[in-house]
């Protein structure tokens, strides 16, 4: 039987629900980057660093850089940015990985967002968040390992 069990994972979006996906990951031994717009922030960066430290997991400097040789990539971010971040993460992937889109948008959107992966061969997974992600965070029923 196939090993399928993803060794490298990375978030976008380091929230609230991208910093306890990240912690959880890094805490089964899962190999994290994550990346968030506001470690281009002067003010923020330092505070988010130290998050990603916190965590355990690879703070990035780009998403090229933290979606590269990830076979899950896990979107969680605003609903504003759900569709530019589908566009930009799009043009980077490569066959075979995984865009996992968790954001809060409408079915449309994520149609939208889906077409910005089936040319290239990566795929895309719709999902959503039905509850608020703390207290449960990933419990051990949801990630096998």
């Amino acid at each position: 039987m196939p090993d399928n069990s993803i060794s490298r994972v990375a978030i976008i979006g380091f929230g609230e629900a991208g910093g306890i996906f990240a912690k959880d990951l890094a805490a089964r031994g899962i190999d994290v980057s994550v990346f968030d717009i506001l470690f281009n922030s002067t003010r923020q960066r330092q505070p988010m660093l130290k998050k990603a430290k916190a965590c355990g997991v690879a703070a990035a400097r780009n998403l090229k850089e933290c979606v590269e040789n990830a076979e899950l990539v896990i979107s969680a971010v605003t609903a504003s940015s759900d569709l530019d971040v589908a566009r930009d993460v799009g043009r980077i992937l490569g066959k075979g990985q995984i865009f996992l889109d968790i954001n809060s948008v409408s079915p449309e959107t994520k149609r939208k967002a889906a077409g910005h992966f089936a040319r290239i061969g990566a795929r895309y997974v719709e999902a959503a968040v039905m509850s608020p992600v703390p207290p449960k965070a990933v419990t051990s029923s949801h990630v096998a390992g």
